[in-house]
C-alpha cells in the first residue's frame, strides 16, 4: 500500500528514536515528532478515502504506541506535538476513521483519551498532573472539538459512533478540577466542555460525588473577572443544580448570585442567571416557599440593576412564565394599579406638566382640577421610569404566587439590607417596589418593616437638610420625572444620582400609602412618632386629648377662652356674626352631651365646634410646660415599675365613667381593628410551621433597636403616604367610585400634626405643609368640618418663611376658604383674639426657641388682622410689651423682640391708629428704659435694636403730634441718644442716633431745647468718622429748618466761624452740607454772617467756590 511504502523507509528511524527510552535528547526527539507531523501533513494534501483508511491502520501499528508514551514525556515540547499530531488528524479524518483511532483499544490505560484526560487530574499532592497551562487548554480543546463532533453526528443520526461518554466519568473528575484553574482560557474552555456534555442525562449514583465537587468548584470560580466565563459557568450551573444529589445546596448557589449582583451588571451574565432560576423552579421537585423566595429575591436583584430595559423586561417574563407554569389553571388579568397596560418607559408626552421655572406658577397650574385628573397618570408613568420595571397588567397567577411566598420572600428583603449595612441600598428602593406591586394590598403586614428601612435610608441621604429638598419631594408626585431629570440641577441644585435616589424613595412611600390601608399605614407612622409599640396606649392618649372633660381640673385660671359673645364691635361683621354661631352651636353641644353622653363618643377635639376647647389644652398644655420643674428620671426596668412610675400621667381621667367611655371608643377604633387582624396573621403563619424565620421572631431576636429621633423624616414619611392615598382617591373619582377616609383617621392626623408643630421641629415644618396639602385635598369638603384647626396649622407653618412657602400657604387658605364659605380674614382675626388674651400664659420668657417660635406667629397674626381687632384688643399687645420691660430677660429674647417690634412698626398696614393712640408709651416706657447704656457687646446690640425701632417710629410718621410738644419726654429722649453718640466704640449707633436728632427737631417746639442740640451737634463737626460728620451736618440742616428756632447775636457770632471753618472740609459731601446749612443761616443775621465770611480763608477748591455763591447772594 502507498502509505506502507512511502512511510516506512523513511519513519524507521523516527520511530526508533522515539520508542527508544535511553534517548534523551531532546532535540532529537521534537526532530523526529516534527517530521513525522510534515510527513501526515503531506500525506493529506493528497490522499483519498481509501488512503485514509489504510493511515488509520498505519497508524494504529505504527505510531498509537509511541505517542500514547510521549504525551507523559517530560519535556513541555513533545506533548504539545503530540496533541498537534492529533489535532491534524482529527482535523482530516472523518467520524468513522477518526472512531477507529481514537477507541479502537477501549482499556483506559491504551486510550489516548484516557491518558491525557488523566494528566488533568490531581495526584496525591493535590495537584494538577500537567503543569504546564498550554497543554493543558490543548486536551480540553481537543476533547472539546471530539465532543462536538460527537454531538453532531448524534443530531444527524441515531447511530452513535464517537462514544465518548465511555470515559464520561474520568473526563467529569478531570474537569471538576479544571473548573478551579487560575488560567481563565482553561477555565472557560473547562466550561464549555461541561455544557455540552448535558451532564443532566446522566444521572448514575456513582457520580455524586463528582456532582457535588462541580457545584462547589463551579460556585468558586463565579468570581472570575471575565463575564463571558461567568455566562459559560452559569450555563453549567443551570443543569449541574438540577441534580438531586446538590438539591441541599441550592441555598449556596442563591448565596453566591447574590454577590454576583453586588459586583457584575453584565446583561448576558444576568440573562444567564435569570435562565437558571428559571429553569430550577420548574425542574427542581418540591421547591418550599423559603427557595423559592430566594430565586425570585435574585431576579428582583438583578431587575434593579443598571442593565438594559430588555433584560429588566426578560427578568419579568421569567417571573410570568413561572408564575403561569404554576397556576396553569387560572389565566385571568387582575385589576392591579389600572385596568389598562400603564407601560410608559422612555416615552415622552409634550402634553404632559412641565417644569416650570416659577414655582408659584407651577403650583397655581397643579391646583387645577384639571390637570389634578392627569396626577393617577403621571404617578404610573413616574413608576416605570424610575424604577424601569415593564409591568404589564399583572396576572392573578402572579398575585398568586407572591401571597405565597410573601413572607418569605421579604425576609430575604430584610436579611439582604442587613448584609449590605454599610453598602448603598439604593436597589432596596426597587425591591420593595416590586414586593407591593405583586403582592398588592397583601403586604400591608410588612408595612411596619417597609417604613423602617425608608427611615435607615433617609438618614444617610446626604441632601435630607437641604433647602430644595422639600420643594422636590412635593414636585416628585404631581411633575412627570422626565421633565423633572432634566431641571434636577437647575432648579433644585441636585446632583442627578442624589436626585434619582430621593426619588425612589418617595415613590416607595407613595406606593404603600397607594396600596395599603390608611388607617394601617398611620398608626404605624405614630408608632416611630411617639417611640411607642402598643397601640393600645397610642390611641389610649389620642382619646383623652379629645376627651372633651367639664371639669377639667388641670387647667390654669389664667388661660382665657371664651365661648360668649365677646361684643366684637367695628366694621368686622362676620367676624361678630361667627362668634355668635360658634357660641350658639357649642351651647347647643352642651346642652345635647347632658342629655345624652353618647354623643360626646363621636366628638372630636379638632372640629369646629370644639376648637375653643383645643386652644384651652393647647395653651394650658404650654403654660403646664413652662412651669415644670427639671427631673432626671431614673430608667425603669421592668413594664410594671414602668406603669407605677408614669401613673401621673393620666391624673385626667379622674372618674371610671371616663375611663370606660376612652376603652369603648378604643374598642370601636379602625387602628385597633387593623392591629387584631395584624395579630391573627402572626398567629396563622406561626401555626404553619414555615422553615423560615417569621418577621415576629425577627423583630424580637432582632437586638437592634431603632429610635426614631429625626422627625423630619418620619414627616417625609407622613406626607407622602397621603399623598399615595390622595393618588388612590383621584384614581377612584375617575372610575366614579366613592373613596371616602374614615373621620378618625382624618383626627388622628391632625392630631400627629398637633404633636409635631412644635417650635423643636421648625425644620419640619415644609412637610407638615405638605402633609395638610395632601388631607385637604383628600376630604375636600370636610374641610368646613375643620376649618378653624387647618387654618391654626397653617398660620404657624406661615411665621416661618425659611422653610415654607407663603404663595403655597396662601393657596391652602383658598382652598378652605372655598369649602368652609368663611374669609381668611376671619380666621385671622379669631386666631389673634385667642392668642392675645392669653399671651402672657402662652409664651415662656426664659426659653428663646419658644418666645421666638411665638413671637413669629405673633408678627403674622399682626400683619393679618383689621385694624379695628387691633385697636379693640391694644390693651393686651401693650401689656404683653410692658411684661419685656418688667422682667430680666436674656439678651437673645430682647433682640427678638425688638426685631418684632421694629417690623410691626415698618409694617405701615393697619397699625398707624394703633401708634397714634400708644406710640407715646412704647417709645417712653419700652423703648427708652431699653436704651439706658450698659456695658457689653450684648447691650450694645439690645441698644442698636432699640435705635431702629425709634427710627422707624420717626420715619413712618405714625406718633402723635402732641409728642414734640412734652418737653419733658423729648429732652430725656436726647438726653438718651446723646449717651449713645458718645459711645465711641458703637459708630452705627452713633450714626442711627443722629439721623433719630435729625428727625426729631423738626417738629420740636422748645427752642432751648432746639439750641441745646444745635450746641453738642456742632462739637460733632470735629468728630475724626467721616460718617458722623455726614450725619451731624444733616441734623444741623434740620434745625435750621425748624421755624421755631431763635438765634441771637451771640450766638450767631459763636456758629457762623465754626460752620464756615468746617465748610473747608477735605471731603466734599460734608463741605457741601454746610454750604446748605449757611443758606439757610445767612438769612438770620446777614451783618455778622458778611463779617465772618470775609475773615475767612478757605483752602479747598470746592469751599471757596461755596463762598463766592453765598457772597454773591448777598
Amino acid at each position: 500500500m502507498k502509505i506502507y511504502d512511502s512511510f516506512h523507509k523513511i519513519i524507521n528511524d523516527h520511530l526508533h528514536i522515539l520508542n527508544d527510552r535511553n534517548v534523551f535528547d531532546k532535540e532529537k526527539k521534537m526532530n523526529s515528532l516534527n517530521n513525522i507531523y510534515d510527513m501526515i501533513c503531506n500525506f493529506f494534501n493528497t490522499s483519498n478515502n481509501e488512503e485514509n483508511e489504510n493511515f488509520c491502520s498505519f497508524f494504529l501499528d505504527y505510531l498509537y504506541d509511541p505517542l500514547n508514551i510521549l504525551i507523559n514525556d517530560e519535556f513541555d515540547e513533545c506533548r504539545i506535538f503530540v496533541l498537534k499530531i492529533y489535532f491534524l488528524i482529527e482535523k482530516n479524518l472523518n467520524n468513522i476513521l477518526l472512531d477507529n483511532i481514537l477507541f479502537k483499544k477501549i482499556n483506559n490505560e491504551d486510550n489516548f483519551l484516557f491518558i491525557c484526560t488523566s494528566r488533568l487530574k490531581e495526584d496525591e499532592n493535590n495537584k494538577i498532573i500537567e503543569e504546564k497551562e498550554d497543554i493543558r487548554l490543548k486536551i480540553v480543546e481537543f476533547l472539546y472539538t471530539i465532543l462536538s463532533r460527537h454531538k453532531k453526528i448524534y443530531q444527524q443520526s441515531s447511530t452513535i459512533i464517537l462514544n465518548i461518554f465511555i470515559y464520561l466519568e474520568h473526563i467529569l473528575s478531570a474537569l471538576s478540577v479544571l473548573v478551579k484553574d487560575p488560567y481563565p482560557l482553561i477555565k472557560k474552555q473547562t466550561c464549555q466542555l461541561l455544557y455540552e456534555l448535558n451532564i443532566g442525562k446522566e444521572t448514575k449514583q456513582e457520580y455524586n460525588k463528582i456532582y457535588k465537587d462541580l457545584l462547589t468548584n463551579l460556585l468558586g470560580s463565579l468570581n472570575v473577572r471575565k463575564n463571558d466565563t461567568r455566562e459559560v459557568i452559569m450555563k453549567c450551573l443551570k443543569t449541574i443544580a438540577c441534580l438531586e444529589i446538590n438539591r441541599s445546596s441550592l441555598h449556596n448557589v442563591t448565596d453566591c448570585f447574590k454577590k454576583i449582583c453586588r459586583t457584575n451588571t453584565s446583561n448576558n451574565v444576568i440573562l444567564e442567571m435569570v435562565k437558571c432560576i428559571e429553569m430550577w423552579i420548574l425542574n427542581i421537585k418540591d421547591l418550599n416557599n423559603v427557595e423559592k423566595a430566594k430565586l425570585i429575591f435574585i431576579i428582583f436583584l438583578c431587575m434593579n440593576l443598571k442593565i438594559l430595559p430588555s433584560t429588566i423586561k426578560r427578568c419579568y417574563e421569567v417571573i410570568e412564565n413561572v408564575c403561569n407554569d404554576l397556576y396553569k389553571h387560572n389565566t385571568n388579568s387582575r385589576d392591579h394599579l389600572e385596568n389598562k397596560e400603564h407601560i410608559y418607559i422612555f416615552e415622552k408626552n409634550e402634553n404632559d406638566l412641565g417644569v416650570k421655572n416659577n414655582y408659584d406658577e407651577k403650583y397655581n397650574k397643579l391646583l387645577n382640577n384639571e390637570k389634578m385628573e392627569e396626577i393617577h397618570d403621571i404617578f404610573l408613568k413616574n413608576i416605570n421610569y424610575i424604577f424601569t420595571f415593564p409591568l404589564n397588567n399583572i396576572s392573578n397567577n402572579v398575585h398568586n404566587f407572591f401571597c405565597e411566598i410573601k413572607e418569605e420572600l421579604y425576609y430575604e428583603i430584610i436579611s439582604y439590607e442587613k448584609s449590605c449595612l454599610f453598602d448603598s441600598n439604593e436597589n432596596l428602593f426597587g425591591i420593595i417596589t416590586l414586593f407591593l406591586l405583586l403582592t398588592d394590598k397583601d403586604s400591608f403586614y410588612f408595612i411596619k418593616h417597609i417604613l423602617s428601612f425608608i427611615y435607615k435610608s433617609y438618614i444617610s441621604f446626604k441632601y435630607l437638610n437641604y433647602p430644595s429638598t422639600p420643594l422636590l419631594v412635593d414636585d416628585l408626585l404631581f411633575v412627570l420625572h422626565e421633565n423633572l431629570k432634566n431641571e434636577h440641577e437647575k432648579i433644585y441644585s441636585y446632583q442627578y444620582e442624589s436626585f434619582l435616589y430621593l426619588s425612589k424613595q418617595v415613590y416607595v412611600i407613595l406606593i404603600c400609602g397607594y396600596l395599603m390601608p390608611i388607617e394601617l399605614c398611620i398608626i404605624e407612622i405614630a408608632k416611630m412618632i411617639f417611640d411607642e409599640n402598643s397601640v393600645e396606649k397610642i390611641l389610649t392618649n389620642f382619646f383623652i386629648f379629645n376627651y372633651k372633660n367639664e371639669n377639667y381640673k388641670e387647667l390654669n385660671e389664667n388661660i382665657t377662652i371664651d365661648t360668649k359673645n365677646h361684643n366684637m364691635e367695628g366694621n368686622n361683621k362676620n367676624f361678630v356674626e361667627d362668634i355668635k354661631i360658634s357660641t350658639k352651636d357649642n351651647s347647643n353641644n352642651n346642652n345635647n352631651n347632658n342629655i345624652n353622653n353618647n354623643n360626646d363618643n363621636s366628638d372630636y377635639i379638632f372640629l369646629n365646634k370644639n376648637y375653643e376647647m383645643y386652644l384651652q389644652k393647647c395653651y394650658n398644655h404650654i403654660n403646664k410646660k413652662s412651669n415644670q420643674p427639671f427631673m432626671i428620671e431614673r430608667a425603669c426596668s421592668s413594664d410594671k415599675e414602668k406603669e407605677e412610675f408614669y401613673s401621673n400621667d393620666h391624673m385626667l381621667i379622674n372618674t371610671n365613667s371616663i375611663i370606660n367611655k376612652i376603652d369603648e371608643r378604643k374598642l370601636n377604633s379602625i387602628f385597633l381593628t387593623y392591629n387584631i387582624v395584624e395579630d391573627q396573621n402572626i398567629k396563622q403563619r406561626d401555626e404553619k410551621n414555615i422553615i423560615c424565620y417569621s418577621l415576629n421572631e425577627y423583630g424580637k431576636n432582632n437586638n437592634t433597636c431603632i429610635i426614631y429621633q429625626n422627625k423630619k423624616i418620619v414627616l417625609i414619611i407622613l406626607s407622602q403616604i397621603l399623598g399615595g392615598y390622595y393618588i388612590k382617591k383621584k384614581n377612584s373619582e375617575n372610575k366614579r367610585k366613592e373613596l371616602i377616609i374614615n373621620e378618625e383617621c382624618i383626627n388622628f392626623v391632625f392630631y400627629l400634626i398637633h404633636e409635631n408643630i412644635i417650635y423643636e421641629n421648625y425644620d419640619s415644618y415644609a412637610y407638615i405643609l405638605i402633609t395638610l396639602k395632601h388631607l385637604i385635598h383628600i376630604i375636600e369638603n370636610e374641610c368646613k368640618k375643620y376649618s378653624n384647626i387647618l387654618f391654626h396649622f397653617l398660620i404657624i407653618l406661615q411665621s416661618n418663611h425659611n422653610f415654607c412657602s407663603d404663595s403655597e400657604i396662601n393657596n391652602l387658605m383658598e382652598e378652605i376658604e372655598k369649602y368652609s364659605e368663611r374669609k381668611k380674614i376671619y380666621f385671622y382675626n379669631y386666631e389673634y383674639y385667642n392668642f392675645i388674651k392669653n399671651i402672657n400664659n402662652i409664651i415662656n420668657l426664659n426659653d428663646i426657641n419658644n418666645f421666638k417660635y411665638h413671637i413669629d406667629i405673633l408678627n403674622i397674626l399682626l400683619y393679618n388682622i383689621t385694624n379695628d381687632i387691633l385697636n379693640k384688643y391694644s390693651r393686651e399687645l401693650m401689656n404683653f410689651f410692658y411684661l419685656i420691660i418688667n422682667k430680666e430677660l436674656n439678651s437673645l429674647i430682647k433682640l427678638e423682640f425688638l426685631l418684632f417690634l421694629n417690623l410691626f412698626i415698618s409694617r405701615k398696614k393697619n397699625v398707624e391708629t394703633f401708634f397714634f393712640k400708644n406710640g407715646k408709651d412704647i417709645l417712653k416706657n419700652i423703648l427708652l428704659p431699653l436704651c439706658t447704656w450698659k456695658s457689653g457687646l450684648s447691650e450694645a446690640q439690645i441698644r442698636k435694636g432699640v435705635l431702629f425701632c425709634m427710627r422707624e417710629l420717626f420715619i413712618n410718621n405714625i406718633l402723635h403730634i402732641d409728642i414734640f410738644k412734652n418737653n419733658i419726654l423729648i429732652q430725656n429722649l436726647i438726653c438718651v441718644l446723646k449717651s449713645q453718640i458718645d459711645d465711641t466704640w458703637n459708630h452705627e449707633n452713633r450714626e442711627i442716633s443722629i439721623s433719630i436728632c435729625s428727625y426729631i427737631i423738626k417738629y420740636v417746639t422748645n427752642n432751648n431745647i432746639i439750641l441745646d442740640l444745635l450746641d453738642y451737634l456742632i462739637k460733632l463737626l470735629d468728630d475724626s468718622n467721616i460718617s458722623i460728620r455726614i450725619s451731624t451736618t444733616i441734623g444741623i440742616h434740620s434745625i435750621f429748618q425748624n421755624n421755631n428756632l431763635v438765634l441771637s447775636k451771640q450766638k450767631c457770632e459763636h456758629i457762623f466761624p465754626i460752620l464756615l471753618l468746617h465748610m473747608d472740609d477735605d471731603y466734599k459731601d460734608v463741605s457741601q452740607n454746610i454750604f446748605s446749612i449757611l443758606k439757610i443761616a445767612k438769612g438770620i443775621d446777614k451783618e455778622i454772617f458778611t463779617k465772618h465770611a470775609r475773615n475767612s480763608s478757605e483752602c479747598s477748591n470746592h469751599a471757596k467756590s461755596y463762598k463766592n455763591i453765598l457772597m454773591n447772594e448777598i
